[in-house]
């Protein structure tokens, strides 16, 4: 009757084990810059076409104390100044943005998986004084199993979580202190 229970407990416990190994959390994979930016970082404008995902970075930046201009207001200067969206990394994207006390320009792409949720992510910020990146990540999301699975949904982050997790890994990397 022991040895039953003792097995049983085994087995339970290494059930346990495989079932945790299985399953993986978001992971975050971080750039290290080539020199450190002399400019604080305070006002940023989301690039255009940073999709969903970018503005809601932006709305974490924002909370964690940045100020953000957001992807249709960096489009209407660059618009005023006589450039396309898609030039708003370019020397003169830059220098427009710069003209409007605007630091530094976060760009997030995205795939999302085909349940909604975010499968992986890249996101950088370039400054706009040296259009150097002075921070940059790379993100995917947890796993657990079968795709759908009750721990599988556990595991999985959503846009809002996705987003709360890479900005403030952003903010680590700016050095801020907010």
């Amino acid at each position: 009757m022991v040895d039953n229970r003792r097995i049983r407990n085994g087995i339970v416990v290494l059930v346990g084990v495989f079932f945790l190994t299985a399953c993986a959390g978001s992971k975050v994979s971080l750039t290290q810059p080539l020199a450190h930016s002399p400019q604080s970082i305070s006002r940023i404008a989301i690039a255009p076409g940073s999709g969903v995902l970018g503005e809601a970075i932006s709305v974490e930046l924002f909370n964690r104390g940045l100020t953000v201009i957001d992807s249709n207001e960096a489009t209407t200067i660059l618009a005023r100044a006589g450039l396309k969206e898609f030039e708003v990394t370019s020397s003169q994207g830059f220098a427009a943005l710069q003209e409007k006390g605007i630091d530094a320009v976060p760009a997030a792409k995205a795939v999302d998986a085909k349940d909604g949720t975010p499968e992986s992510a890249s996101v950088r910020i370039t400054n706009t004084s040296g259009g150097h990146i002075i921070a940059a990540i790379t993100w995917q999301n947890g796993w657990g199993g079968q795709r759908g699975s009750v721990m599988d949904r556990v595991m999985r982050k959503n846009l809002s979580e996705t987003a709360n997790e890479i900005a403030g890994e952003l903010i680590k990397r700016l050095n801020h202190n907010y």
